[in-house]
């Protein structure tokens, strides 16, 4: 794996190196159709991490199907990942010296229930293919729903880095985990930052790799980074090619963000929602209404998806549970708003216990008056 500054990996590509900012990153681009890349580092240390050279120019992938793309300027403002991206910005974008994990970001806008946890806890140690069908629904909607948050809060991220709102800039920082549980910024402590951080992620595709092969695919995001995060480590600790990682007592790397900058009033404004009347003082919504309005979104998108995958389990011939598929679809809109709430565990396990009793005795009542139904027309 080739390691290159930025003028070098201009000169490699064609690119013109002297370009900054949003200008560069269009240069970027161009370099993806060329080459496979991980970039690293950040202002002056930067480095670009050449993973694999194409034979022929690729077509560029804008991974946005249906939309127009970004290199024609526009964005889905109606999309979750531009909302949440916006929601970002207006929450935090006046505390540019604070870094942030993507997680602690979805936890400080409350977009991630403790209740997302308590499922999880439910499921621990037990097979997919073990389960019956209402539990099999909320062992993949649960899944499904971490994966989604998690690619939103990536996707918002991108969003700013490429400058969407202007004004607007995100900035990243590569930190590391040691193993006396100390952590600080990698480029302050590390001598050389951008290779410890490729070798380590060499190992994580290594583990990834191997979780797959050992587990499949159907387990929790959560759970399998866990995996992925343990195995990395027992790589790290007994693979020679891995030795300079142990030789810095490296546990693992992350990266936090900050937002800079901050959205013209102009662009926050709903001049529809909040009647306008003309008057000259307008009053935004408030982070609190924008980060409901932001999950009653997404809490709809997760409904619809479960539709789509209900059908799929009374496709499969399904086993056990409520085998009704209008109770199916209730019982899904309930376990959703279940998801999304906090509670401590004891109150978690009432509120899903009785949720799957009253689809029960929905079902059982209306298979009972079917039953009646039934022998009243033959009696006729």
């Amino acid at each position: 794996m080739e390691t290159l500054t930025k003028k070098q990996f201009a000169d490699t590509w064609g690119l013109d190196g002297s370009l900054n900012g949003s200008k560069w990153q269009q240069e970027e681009k161009k370099a993806q159709r060329l080459c496979r890349y991980e970039k690293t580092g950040k202002t002056r240390g930067i480095r670009y991490n050449i993973l694999e050279v194409y034979d022929t120019p690729r077509e560029m992938i804008h991974g946005n199907t249906g939309k127009t793309p970004y290199n024609k300027g526009k964005v889905d403002e109606n999309s979750l990942k531009y909302q949440l991206a916006k929601l970002l910005v207006l929450s935090f974008g006046s505390n540019s010296n604070d870094y942030q994990t993507k997680n602690s970001y979805m936890q400080l806008l409350d977009i991630k229930g403790r209740n997302i946890k308590h499922m999880e806890n439910m499921f621990d140690g037990i097979k997919y293919e073990d389960l019956d069908t209402a539990d099999k629904y909320v062992f993949q909607q649960l899944q499904n729903t971490q994966l989604s948050l998690n690619r939103l809060i990536l996707g918002a991220f991108d969003l700013i880095r490429r400058g969407t709102f202007p004004g607007v800039t995100l900035h990243e920082q590569l930190f590391v985990a040691f193993h006396d549980e100390s952590h600080d910024n990698a480029n302050d402590v590390l001598d050389e930052p951008e290779v410890l951080y490729s070798l380590y992620k060499q190992a994580q595709a290594e583990a990834k790799q191997n979780i797959k092969n050992e587990y499949g695919t159907s387990m929790f995001f959560a759970t399998r980074m866990n995996l992925i995060n343990c195995e990395c480590q027992e790589l790290i600790d007994s693979e020679a090619k891995y030795q300079l990682l142990n030789d810095n007592d490296i546990a693992y790397f992350y990266c936090k963000y900050t937002i800079d900058g901050v959205i013209e009033a102009q662009d926050v404004y709903d001049y529809e929602s909040l009647n306008y009347d003309g008057s000259d003082m307008l009053e935004a919504y408030s982070h609190e209404e924008m980060t409901d309005d932001f999950m009653s979104k997404f809490t709809k998108h997760r409904k619809e998806t479960s539709v789509k995958y209900i059908d799929r389990l009374f496709n499969e011939g399904i086993r056990g549970d409520f085998l009704n598929q209008g109770i199916m679809l209730k019982f899904a809109d309930e376990v959703l708003e279940l998801m999304f709430r906090n509670h401590d565990v004891a109150v978690f396990n009432k509120l899903y216990t009785n949720l799957m009793d009253n689809a029960k005795r929905e079902y059982h009542a209306d298979l009972a008056e079917s039953v009646t139904q039934g022998l009243s027309e033959m009696n006729w």
